[in-house]
């Protein structure tokens, strides 16, 4: 999980790097426009540029008009300063969670990865002229679900496997994230978007079931009861990590993946698949 997370995080600083991408672009006295690299440029002002596709061009003093660094232009056709600077969108879809009770942890504990779903929508304002870096928050609604075994130490039977508990829970949160993203083209029609922050839940409602071999499901509760003993899995209040690998595809179609994690609840983390529409 740590791998994964600081795998994001780089790709995130990679990412950030690729922003301030930069061309050469040499105009000609004859209105000829080329775009590219300058590989090689003598004392006599010749220039010797690489464009984009491989091809070489080499132009003499007089031929040329000027010679200019400029950013590179978007996938769209247009620079990055005619991206939209306010976003918004709709988005959805799963949720895979890994979540245990430390606590109650011991050699005969197993975990399971439970699958929920999320539902929301986004608003994204652009932090600069370029409009390469965003700010993003929102509304998401997310039915979180977490499952695991332990052994009661303190249970009815004589053998590890006849005090074994099986605990459910299921939770529904709103949560509020806060993200920065950027842009970074990718070819002619997709949108490279990595996104990192934090993100506050408040849960709403929510239901564990503590079940054993010698006598069923023995207790149900309300996961967020402030002074329950048996089950702090989800807190009513939770601050999460949030990092993920987006893409915008023509503008308004949305895919992605990402992690989360909830450091103060123990060992609970994970995945999520999303799809969605940009305005």
């Amino acid at each position: 999980m740590k791998k994964l997370l600081l795998s994001l995080v780089m790709l995130f600083g990679v990412a950030a790097v690729a922003t301030a991408q930069t061309q050469d672009v040499v105009y000609l006295n004859n209105g000829g426009i080329i775009k590219g690299k300058i590989i090689e440029k003598t004392p006599t002002g010749t220039v010797k540029i690489e464009t984009m596709c491989g091809s070489v061009f080499v132009y003499n003093a007089q031929e040329i008009k000027s010679v200019v660094n400029e950013k590179m232009t978007s996938i769209y056709g247009k620079k990055i300063v005619d991206l939209p600077k306010n976003i918004f969108g709709i988005r959805g879809g799963a949720l895979f969670a890994k979540a245990t009770l430390g606590s109650f942890l011991n050699d005969e504990s197993k975990r399971y990865f439970t699958t929920g779903y999320h539902v929301g929508g986004i608003y994204e304002v652009s932090l600069q002229k370029t409009n390469r870096w965003y700010f993003q928050t929102g509304v998401d609604f997310q039915y979180l679900r977490g499952k695991y075994t332990f052994v009661d130490e303190l249970g009815w039977g004589d053998t590890p496997e006849e005090n074994l508990v099986l605990t459910n829970t299921k939770a529904m949160y709103i949560e509020i994230p806060a993200m920065f993203t950027c842009k970074v083209e990718l070819g002619k029609s997709v949108l490279l978007c990595p996104a990192i922050g934090v993100a506050y839940g408040l849960g709403l409602t929510g239901k564990y079931t503590y079940e054993a071999p010698s006598e069923g499901e023995y207790e149900t509760g309300n996961p967020f009861n402030e002074d329950g003993d048996y089950n702090p899995l989800f807190g009513r209040h939770c601050v999460s990590f949030k990092a993920a690998l987006n893409f915008v595809i023509k503008r308004h179609l949305f895919i992605g993946c990402g992690v989360f994690a909830h450091p103060l609840f123990g060992d609970h983390w994970g995945l999520s698949a999303t799809v969605g529409y940009n305005f």
